[in-house]
Formats: C-alpha cells, structure tokens, sequence
C-alpha cells in the first residue's frame, strides 16, 4: 500500500515491480482502510493466500529470527487465526500500544504462538512498568499474518462500510471503471485503523512474541538511537567540544557543537528543527500549528 506521492519512489527503488502490483490509497482514511484495498486486489489473485503487513519504516537487526516468527504465524494462520507480532519490550515506553498475551497454542511451531488477551492502549509510565515487569505483555508493533479470505470475513463483521466498499470495488479492480469506483467510494469506508476495528474485536487473534531487533523508525529520537546509539553523529563533517549525544541532519554544512547534549538538529531548505532528544514526538504539535497558521507550503 501506497499514497499516490510515493508511487514513482516505489518504481524507483524497486523498478522491477509490475505497475499494477503497486496498490495506491486515493487519500488517507486510517490503515483498516488501506489494508482492505490492498487485501480486496490480493483476492483477486488467490483468496487463499497468507498474508504478512509490515510497515515499511521498521527496522530488524535479526533476520534469521523474523524468519522463525513468520513462519509460526504463516501456521498460525493457516489455522485460521488473525496473527500479530509481539515485540518483546525492552524498556517501559509509553510510546506504544501494548498486547497481553493468554495461553500457548499447541501448533508445534518452533516459535511460541499464544491466544492475545487483551490489547491496551498507550499507557502511562506506571502502567508500562508494571506490564514490563508481569512479562506477558509485548508492544503492538502493528505487523499482521493472515489468509485473505479471512480478514476479509473479518472486515464484513466488525467493518461492515469498509467491506461494502471493497465488494465494489472487486468486480473492478482490472478494469478500466477502477479508479472510478475507487474514488466514488473510498469516502465510505470506515477511518479507524486496523487494531481499532479489527484486531481488538475479532476472537481468533493470536500473538507470537518476536524478539528480532526491531525498531520503529517512528520519531526523530528513534532514528538517532538507531544511528548513532550514545554517540554524537551528523551527515557531514563535525566538530564537538564539550557535547555529547546530539544528532544533527545537515547535509553539505560542518556542524559545530559546542557544550550541547541530547539534542536532535534537522537542517532542510525550508526549515530547521531543533529539539530535545526526548521530545521529538512532540514535533505533531510543531505541524498542527503550522497548519492552524495556514503554513501548508511547510508541510
């Protein structure tokens, strides 16, 4: 799944990729939407199919162990259960939504495969703390396995607007009226994501715990723990007196650091973002008031 700006980058990263297995989400609804669209054209080739949706801003350090994961989850799946990947927490961060896990499931995988309890919004410190230390919590990474007939029988229980749209859509998806019919109908279908309108209502959800390296290169903070670790680091030269911890984006300028620490610093031509290390996930309230000043050629 793509939104339309990204198509050409996706040909030109991956240029062997045949024109119409690139699924492009007209606007925004939320990731229910987009991953029905893109399970609605994935029937069209084999309803039977096993599915993985990973997000494309991950990283995992660990491929040999996401490999033994995916394949406890293509079983898990083929039984019939939704599947999430658990990652294991490492830390009682409040950045991320949780997943309890219930009892084992006997699939005679090498990977544990366990019933989801319950899924938990993002908590408060305590609350993170007391799930890191029960062990039974995993963060919700947002990465699924299942057959596509499946979740598609999920959508028409729990998302019954959005599978009314993808029905529509599936008697056209190699025609013509395509892009047509997208369009007339995308508004309809539900703007909620996938974990709201599905996986916290459906009763077959599974979890396998994935200890894989993983990442989520969701935030500046992130980005620069990935990097550079505990070290200072910039995209070109640097000079650092007195300073530690700073991740500066400057492409073609010397940064100079002098008595600064757990900074991040982007240079772009249009703008500079200077934060704590701590508060990146803050920038959202930069961009809403941007937009509440009707700075849109900033965004």
């Amino acid at each position: 799944m793509a939104p339309p700006e990204h198509r050409e980058l996706i040909h030109a990263q991956v240029d062997d990729l045949a024109a119409d297995h690139i699924v492009v989400e007209p606007y925004p609804r939320g990731n229910a939407a987009a991953i029905g669209l893109a399970m609605a054209a994935l029937h069209a080739f084999d309803p039977e199919a096993i599915v993985a949706v990973l997000p494309s801003d991950h990283v995992v350090e660990r491929p040999d162990s996401f490999r033994q994961v995916l394949i406890a989850a293509t079983t898990a799946a083929e039984r019939g259960h939704l599947v999430t990947l658990g990652i294991r927490p490492t830390r009682p961060d409040t950045g991320f939504g949780y997943i309890e896990a219930g009892d084992r499931l006997d699939l005679g995988t090498k990977a544990e495969v366990r019933a989801v309890r319950r899924f938990i919004e993002k908590p408060d410190r305590a609350a993170a703390e007391r799930m890191l230390a029960a062990g039974d919590h995993y963060w919700n990474a947002g990465m699924f396995v299942w057959r596509v007939a499946t979740v598609l029988e999920a959508y028409r229980e729990h998302l019954p607007r959005t599978a009314k749209a993808l029905d529509a859509l599936a008697s056209v998806l190699s025609s013509e009226r395509y892009e047509a019919v997208l369009a007339e109908v995308w508004e309809e279908t539900d703007r909620t994501t996938i974990d709201y309108g599905i996986a916290e209502k459906a009763r077959n959800v599974a979890v396998v715990p994935a200890d894989i390296g993983w990442h989520d290169v969701g935030s500046w903070e992130r980005l620069a723990d990935i990097v550079a670790g505990d070290r200072s680091w910039s995209s070109g030269d640097q000079v650092e007196i007195g300073s530690s911890r700073v991740y500066s984006w400057a492409p073609g300028k010397l940064v100079a650091l002098i008595g600064v620490s757990d900074l991040v610093v982007v240079d772009t031509p249009d703008a500079l973002l200077i934060t704590a290390r701590d508060s990146t996930e803050e920038v959202k309230g930069v961009v809403e008031r941007l937009r509440e000043d009707g700075r849109e050629d900033l965004l």
